[in-house]
C-alpha cells in the first residue's frame, strides 16, 4: 500500500575480541522481537513482529519518522510484549541474568529512520551483559613455607551479581536483584537457565606454570559510584584449596587495586564489555569470599579488551 514503508537492516553484533577458542564470548541469534514506534512527543507503538531465526524476514510500519527498536534473544514470548504500547514503556522493561544463555546472550539496538531517508540500515547489537574472562591462572609461592604447594579442588565464580537490567539502559547501572550476596548461594545458581554464567569450576590443580582456561563469567553492568550495603560491588571470586585448607581471592572487578592500576578504567563494570584476567596468585588468600584481596594477594594483568565487527547478519522489513 501506499502508505507502507519497507525498510532493510543489517544486524551487526558487537563481539569482545581477544582470541576465545570457543564460542563463549560470541552471540549468535535465536530471534528477534521488532517494534517501530512514531518519532513524535508521544512516540506511540505503530508496528510489532516477533521474527524466529536469523535470516531475511519482512515487516512494514506506516510511513513517518519512526523510531525502531530491536532485541534479540530475550526470554519475553509475543504475549508478554502485549502491553508495551509506547517507548517509554518499552524502556522501563527489564531482562534477568538468570535466563540469558552463553553463546545466544540478549542484545539491543535503537535506530531512528525516515521515510524520506534511506531504507537500508545498519544495527549494532549490543549485549547487556558483559564478560569476566580468565585467560591465564597460576600460583608464586616463592619464599613461603607452603611454596610448590598447588591450589586444589579450584571453583570461580561471580559474587554481588547485578541480576537484572534495563533493556535499553546504557549508564548508570546500580545492583536492583542482587545473586550471589557475598557468596555463593548454589540455590540461587541452580535456578539460571545456564549456570556456567556465573559458576564455573577449573578441574586441574594450579601451579608454577600457568593454565589457560579461557573461562568467561557474564553479569549486567554495575557502575554505581560508591560501595554501599545495598549496592555492593561486583566480584570474581577464586576458591581453592592450599594444604587442604580453603581459601578465596575476591577480585573487586575494575575497581581500586584492580582497577587504573591493572589496566581499567576504574570505574566498575560497563555495558557490553570484556574484562581479561591473567591471574598469578602470591599467598593465601581470604578466610571470607567477600573480603577482596589486594595486589599483595594476587597480581593480575587486566586490558579491557577493544570490541571488534564481525559478518552481519540482514534482517529485511
Amino acid at each position: 500500500p501506499e502508505e507502507t514503508d519497507r525498510y532493510s537492516v543489517f544486524l551487526h553484533p558487537i563481539y569482545a575480541s581477544g582470541g576465545s577458542t570457543d564460542d563463549e564470548a560470541e552471540s549468535g541469534i535465536r530471534h528477534t522481537d521488532i517494534f517501530i514506534f512514531n518519532n513524535d512527543a508521544l512516540r506511540r507503538l505503530d508496528s510489532y513482529q516477533r521474527i524466529e531465526g536469523s535470516g531475511p524476514v519482512k515487516a512494514a510500519s506506516r510511513k513517518g519518522d519512526k523510531i525502531m527498536v530491536i532485541i534479540a534473544n530475550s526470554s519475553y514470548s509475543k504475549k508478554d510484549w502485549r502491553h508495551i504500547n509506547s517507548f517509554e514503556g518499552l524502556y522501563e522493561e527489564t531482562a534477568l541474568l538468570e535466563q540469558e544463555s552463553t553463546g545466544y546472550h540478549i542484545m539491543t539496538s535503537v535506530l531512528e529512520i525516515s521515510s524520506v531517508d534511506r531504507h537500508i540500515y545498519r544495527a549494532d547489537m549490543e549485549r547487556l551483559s558483559s564478560g569476566i574472562r580468565i585467560n591465564s591462572i597460576r600460583t608464586d609461592f616463592s619464599g613461603r613455607e607452603y611454596d610448590g604447594e598447588p591450589l586444589t579442588d579450584v571453583k570461580v565464580y561471580l559474587t554481588n551479581v547485578n541480576a537484572s537490567c534495563m533493556l535499553l539502559r546504557h549508564e548508570g547501572f546500580r545492583p536492583e536483584l542482587i545473586v550471589n550476596p557475598g557468596f555463593l548461594d548454589m540455590s540461587a545458581v541452580s535456578g539460571f537457565k545456564d549456570t556456567g554464567i556465573i559458576y564455573r569450576e577449573i578441574d586441574e590443580d594450579i601451579g608454577e606454570d600457568a593454565i589457560y582456561p579461557d573461562i568467561i563469567l557474564f553479569c549486567y553492568p554495575n557502575d554505581a559510584g560508591e560501595e554501599t550495603a545495598g549496592s555492593p560491588f561486583t566480584r570474581l571470586v577464586i576458591e581453592g584449596r592450599i594444604r587442604g585448607e580453603t581459601y578465596w581471592y575476591p577480585i573487586t572487578i575494575n575497581r581500586g587495586d584492580f582497577g587504573i592500576a591493572s589496566g581499567g578504567d576504574g570505574r566498575g563494570i560497563g555495558r557490553n564489555m570484556m574484562y581479561s584476567y591473567d591471574i598469578t596468585i602470591r599467598r593465601t588468600g581470604t578466610k571470607d569470599p567477600d573480603i577482596p584481596v589486594s595486589l599483595e594477594d594476587v597480581t593480575i594483568s587486566c586490558p579491557v579488551e577493544p570490541w571488534e565487527d564481525i559478518d552481519s547478519g540482514t534482517v529485511s522489513f
